[in-house]
């Protein structure tokens, strides 16, 4: 088991590991919990090298925000009121 405050990518992390499996506990932000899954090889100090070298790339999660906002923006560049925008997106 490793605790971290770093910003961690999961699925990444477990991806440079070998791809094996992780599982964590990200409630703390300050203390995030990351440790082997179960049948996973990973050992406490290849985690927690692991996480020293991690430089986390955006989830799935934020790629998708970050487009969304970005789809706003052009539509209202591009003249949609708001409503419309909902009507279109949601909100």
């Amino acid at each position: 088991m490793a605790i971290t405050n770093k910003k961690i990518n999961l699925v990444q992390l477990d991806q440079e590991l070998g791809s094996q499996g992780l599982i964590a506990d990200f409630n703390d932000p300050e203390n995030k919990i990351i440790k082997a899954a179960d049948g996973a090889n990973y050992t406490e100090a290849q985690i927690e090298a692991a996480i020293e070298a991690h430089l986390a790339g955006p989830t799935a999660q934020e790629i998708y925000a970050l487009s969304r906002e970005q789809g706003i923006i052009k539509m209202q560049e591009l003249g949609f009121t708001e409503e419309q925008i909902v009507a279109l997106i949601g909100s």
